[in-house]
């Protein structure tokens, strides 16, 4: 006889849809365990669809969270090496929690709008955080759909901007005061020297779909190939107030237990400003990976998704 998690495991996953522009919320599933190939399929399925899973109620170890990430790609580990997990390098830990005067994550450096890894040539597919602290207000993420966003542009911007090519490297282009609570998490010298100029479409074909979507137009975009550098930043900038108005915006306000994935091909986010703790009320504590594609996705495309 199987115990109890067992069992739970085998069940398929009921989908509520949330309410807003993007976001599904997916239960009956228990992401410390192995999962079916058919639950797979659902979750993947789900997540191109609707740009954002939400699995409320979980409880991982850092082990587990990183094998449930490998069901959606590769992860990869963040540049920011100084803040990822010691036992675990694939986490990377999102926090307001101070010790001996420094942040033991990343505090304040996702405070405006961008796309994961966008300044790397090979750009995360999707992003797993994991609630494990979460204070009684603030500290929630914002994410926007850039389907919506691409396919709501009048028909002479979508000509316009189809085939153009965009220059991102790390940081906030609004913002580069490393001492800025909005500018991008700090670099070391050393890792500054991994950064390196990379170009992706600004309108991409979702790998698995086919969809067409903006992509980065904020954060880590500082150019347009082939054209002069103030009327690049003016239409980067007029997509991105466009990419981000409300109409298009989800916020999630976590509960510990929560998992949340977002689909980095096909959205925008942002955190919200949060002061550092003082106590376990006002505490926020994520664990964050980032997964590359990999031939899971070809794996998807053709009805079945093996196991990690």
């Amino acid at each position: 006889m199987m115990n109890s998690k067992s069992s739970r495991a085998s069940e398929m996953p009921s989908i509520r849809l949330l309410l807003g522009p993007l976001g599904a919320e997916i239960n009956d599933v228990d992401a410390s365990l192995p999962m079916a190939p058919d639950v797979v399929t659902t979750l993947l399925e789900t997540l191109y669809a609707h740009g954002v899973i939400v699995l409320p109620g979980q409880s991982l170890t850092p082990g587990e969270l990183d094998r449930f990430a490998h069901y959606f790609g590769r992860p990869q580990p963040h540049i920011l090496s100084h803040l990822r997990l010691p036992e675990h390098q694939n986490i990377l830990r999102l926090s307001n929690v101070f010790e001996d005067g420094e942040p033991i994550g990343v505090y304040e450096g996702a405070a405006y709008w961008h796309t994961d890894m966008s300044f790397e040539a090979d750009p995360a597919m999707a992003t797993i955080v994991y609630s494990i602290a979460a204070p009684e207000s603030g500290g929630d993420t914002l994410i926007a759909n850039m389907f919506l966003a691409y396919e709501s542009l009048p028909e002479t911007m979508r000509q316009r901007i189809d085939a153009l090519t965009v220059l991102h490297h790390y940081g906030n282009r609004d913002d580069l005061d490393e001492s800025s609570a909005v500018s991008a998490s700090q670099l070391s010298d050393e890792q500054k020297q991994q950064v390196q100029n990379v170009f992706h479409p600004l309108v991409r074909h979702h790998p698995a779909t086919g969809r067409k979507a903006l992509y980065a137009v904020t954060g880590s975009s500082f150019g347009i190939v082939g054209m002069p550098d103030d009327e690049a930043m003016a239409l980067l900038r007029e997509l991105g107030e466009h990419a981000t108005q409300a109409d298009f915006v989800y916020r999630h306000r976590y509960n510990v237990g929560d998992i949340v994935v977002w689909d980095n091909n096909s959205t925008l986010h942002s955190a919200t400003a949060i002061a550092s703790a003082t106590g376990p009320h006002d505490t926020r504590l994520l664990h964050r990976v980032s997964v590359k594609a990999d031939p899971r996705i070809d794996a998807f495309q053709a009805g079945s998704c093996p196991s990690p």
